[in-house]
């Protein structure tokens, strides 16, 4: 849809276009007649006139990039967000940083241990609100986590409790997450491989540890199985035998 604009002491058109009805219906009702700095301006649909006849086949299509491309622009367009409150906090806020928390090395040498890290900080900073994310950053230098939190009151708390504080003989330090540093270290193919053959070896470990619990468990039923019928077959001694037994004593 498009309208004109007309600001009649320039006698100037200008041209400005909208991309639903309801939108230019809403310039014909406000804006029509409507003084900017001492100008007038007019209001109107825009007429448009065939040159020539129309044909279809000389239409020129978009293609299929140019459709999606266009697609993300209107919806980016008609996107509504409410307004940022004054006061209110950013997003990257309910993240914290926590750093010196090991050395990458110590993965390379014992993978399972990247779960158990998870697990404690998850459990350790539950203590301060809901704990969305835990990112373990295995080949950071620096020995880097990531935690995310509900909300940034829940974060500062997690800062304030880990800020300081020592896990394994290590001194943490804890800080609210910039919103831009980037953490994740690109690592080589070679090293690639190597990591997932350990995470592989580790698996493969774990599998094998829960088939023998497994075995274990089924033989110590079958067993206990096995003794209990063998009790049950037992014939008791009738009571006519233990009568006969007492006549004769």
């Amino acid at each position: 849809m498009q309208i004109y604009f007309l600001l009649l002491a320039m006698n100037k058109p200008e041209c400005d276009s909208f991309q639903n009805v309801e939108s230019v219906e809403l310039a014909l009702n406000v804006l029509d007649g409507y003084d900017v700095r001492g100008k007038k301006i007019k209001v109107q649909r825009a007429e448009f006139q065939m040159r020539g006849e129309y044909n279809p086949a000389l239409r020129p299509r978009k293609s299929k990039s140019e459709k999606e491309k266009m697609k993300k622009i209107q919806e980016k367009l008609f996107d509504w967000r409410p307004e940022k409150m004054r006061g209110e906090r950013a997003k990257h806020e309910r993240t914290v940083i926590i750093k010196n928390l090991f050395e990458p090395e110590l993965f390379d040498r014992e993978v399972h241990l990247i779960i158990d890290y998870q697990n404690d900080l998850r459990e350790e900073c539950s203590k301060c609100g809901v704990v969305r994310k835990v990112i373990i950053y295995d080949r950071h230098p620096e020995g880097v986590a990531q935690i995310t939190m509900a909300d940034a009151e829940e974060a500062d708390l997690v800062v304030k409790l880990m800020n300081g504080r020592f896990f394994g003989q290590r001194k943490l330090t804890a800080d609210t997450w910039d919103g831009k540093t980037k953490y994740k270290i690109d690592e080589s193919e070679i090293d690639k491989n190597d990591r997932l053959k350990k995470w592989e070896t580790f698996l493969e470990t774990e599998e094998d540890s829960q088939r023998e619990k497994t075995s274990e468990t089924i033989e110590e039923k079958t067993t206990s199985k096995s003794e209990d019928k063998e009790e049950a077959t037992r014939e008791p001694k009738s009571k006519s035998q233990d009568e006969d037994t007492e006549m004769n004593q």
